[in-house]
């Protein structure tokens, strides 16, 4: 039987909890092992593979938060002692993600240049030193970031204000700017949001509600928490059925093209990102990526992520002792992903 350790955060209610997967993976020949990462993990192994959601301990060890560091450095020890055991997925990868400026520029140019009708709307990092309302407005320019914008935190994940977001619609709100900041061009999208959860070489797909079209109109700075928004909600002006609105449906090829750079780029097994359709053109805008987002809206995950995890397992080869690992996201662009599933929204 394959052992595989895993932690997510039980303190920040992070999903998905695996406690409820044990049956599912134990009747696949896995033996799941909640692991204490407060102590060393040799004694608590041997393990063939380690799965975490760590992304709130690497933000935190980022900013120098010895226990959080204490805590990354005892798996980090453990897979350097043990190269044949894979970590899914490796903290450097997702380090990349949780910069937004730095995931913004690592996807931009290979999706403008794939042929397809894919871009990330146009942005710029805003920090402390551009307060100055003249500054600013010569760096939004500079790079084409049209009124209104969405200044999103530059923490993409893993701290309590990664989500909460504003929009500025003219000169007279660039006071309620808080950096440091990704400021984003908006693009009007009839008020829905695709959200695209993989696994692997599986894609998932799952439609929710966003935020209503927009114009420059000069009215006031709007704050807002991304991670709340309801079909209720006056921002998103989302009406069920509403024949007036045509919603641009995301094109299957394209979004499978979307996941296969993505991949490609992170080099990750679990990720997911959100899609927008321009109302005016249908070119399809990536405006965020996760790493091991929720998958709370995936039917069966529980059962992808146990298949995803001992294929990945079965394909650990070892050569004069040293051990190489072949996940899916190092093998994106060799595979054409399997067809998308749209999933019921929970």
């Amino acid at each position: 039987m394959k052992r595989v350790g895993y932690w997510i955060d039980v303190k920040r209610n992070e999903v998905p909890n695996l406690e409820d997967q044990k049956e599912t993976f134990r009747n696949a020949g896995i033996e799941l092992v909640r692991l204490d990462i407060d102590q060393p993990l040799t004694e608590q192994g041997p393990f063939d593979l380690i799965l975490h959601k760590c992304n709130g301990l690497l933000v935190a060890a980022d900013d120098d938060n010895s226990t959080a560091v204490r805590q990354i450095n005892n798996i980090k020890d453990y897979i350097r002692d043990n190269p044949s055991c894979i970590l899914v997925d490796k903290f450097e990868h997702i380090q990349r993600l949780l910069n937004r400026h730095y995931q913004y520029q690592l996807v931009h140019d290979p999706l403008l240049n794939s042929g397809y009708n894919v871009f990330v709307p146009s942005f710029v990092n805003l920090t402390t030193a551009d307060k100055d309302s003249n500054m600013l407005v010569q760096k939004l320019k500079e790079a084409n970031v049209n009124y209104p914008f969405v200044c999103k935190p530059i923490v993409a994940q893993g701290n309590n204000d990664s989500h909460s977001m504003s929009i500025i619609f003219d000169e007279s709100g660039l006071k309620d700017i808080k950096t440091p900041c990704v400021a984003q061009s908006f693009i009007n999208h009839n008020s829905v949001l695709y959200k695209v959860y993989v696994v692997g070489s599986e894609q998932f797909i799952v439609e929710k509600p966003s935020v209503k079209n927009l114009s420059p109109n000069g009215q006031d700075t709007i704050i807002f928490d991304a991670s709340k928004l309801t079909r209720s909600n006056s921002l998103t002006d989302y009406v069920e059925n509403d024949l007036s609105k045509t919603r641009g449906t995301p094109e299957d090829v394209t979004i499978k093209e979307i996941c296969r750079i993505i991949q490609r780029q992170i080099k990750m097994d679990l990720f997911g990102f959100d899609v927008i359709v321009d109302c005016e053109n249908g070119r399809h805008a990536v405006i965020d990526i996760n790493a091991f987002p929720g998958y709370e809206s995936v039917d069966s995950f529980g059962e992808v992520l146990c298949n995803h995890l001992m294929n990945l397992m079965s394909c650990v080869e070892s050569v004069s002792g040293d051990a190489i690992q072949y996940s899916d996201a190092e093998k994106a662009g060799q595979n054409e992903p399997n067809t998308l599933q749209l999933c019921n929204e929970h």
